[in-house]
């Protein structure tokens, strides 16, 4: 081949390498923004058309949705981990629970994919890899504040979990009337999870009118459903 010609090809190659970076990246920005609204079962097709591809691109980018979930979530996995190990390594073990309860929390209700990521099994890859490391150090994070005698004796790693998947899920019904609404049920649960107290903790947050809790069924009664997330 003249030298010509392969200096074309190699011009031609790299073109053709930055335009799949483009669009691996378009995909990810765009499968992020409304996976965090819409959550895991989010229609590729939807995310293509986000993102100014084809399907077609999409798939060749991204043979499945496991692998596209775990190249956007890998990241925000990763932060939510080093939340578990700033809390960790807090001198204060109730302290660090509590701070870590509300970090959290506040991740699962900002990202409506990274709750539905934390509450199924995704699969066997970086993501579930990642997951598995969130136990040892959670169970830490318990036994320290239990050592404290603030934390209630009974109260296990088990309870975290379903702590945060309660504190995530109001969050989520709550978003459209107030993004900190959830906040208000941490006060209360966190005061039930002390083993004494002489007076309630003031929440910071009102309660939900009957008028809005009403509007939120409503609103939610007029969305369809989503499927469950399914990795591929």
């Amino acid at each position: 081949m003249p030298t010509e010609e392969r200096t074309t090809s190699r011009a031609a190659t790299r073109r053709l390498r930055r335009d799949a970076e483009a669009n691996r990246q378009q995909i990810l920005e765009a499968a992020g923004r409304l996976m965090a609204e819409r959550g895991l079962a989010t229609p590729l097709e939807d995310i293509a058309a986000a993102a100014g591809v084809g399907i077609a691109t999409l798939y060749r980018r991204f043979p499945s949705r496991e692998e596209l979930v775990e190249a956007l979530f890998e990241d925000r996995l990763a932060a939510y981990l080093a939340d578990l190990e700033t809390a960790a390594a807090m001198p204060d073990g109730w302290q660090a629970l509590t701070w870590y309860l509300r970090s959290a929390s506040a991740r699962q209700v900002a990202d409506r994919a990274l709750k539905e990521l934390l509450e199924h099994d995704p699969g066997h890859g970086t993501v579930s890899r990642l997951l598995e490391r969130l136990w040892p150090l959670a169970e830490t994070l318990v036994e320290r504040a239990r050592a404290t005698g603030r934390l209630r004796r009974d109260f296990t790693v088990v309870d975290l979990v379903f702590v945060q998947q309660m504190l995530a899920s109001i969050g989520t019904a709550t978003l459209p009337l107030n993004a900190t609404a959830w906040e208000r049920y941490l006060t209360i649960v966190v005061d039930g999870m002390v083993t004494s107290r002489r007076d309630a903790t003031p929440p910071g947050q009102p309660a939900l009118t009957v008028a809005q809790l009403e509007a939120l069924h409503a609103n939610r009664a007029s969305q369809p459903g989503q499927p469950r997330y399914c990795a591929r």
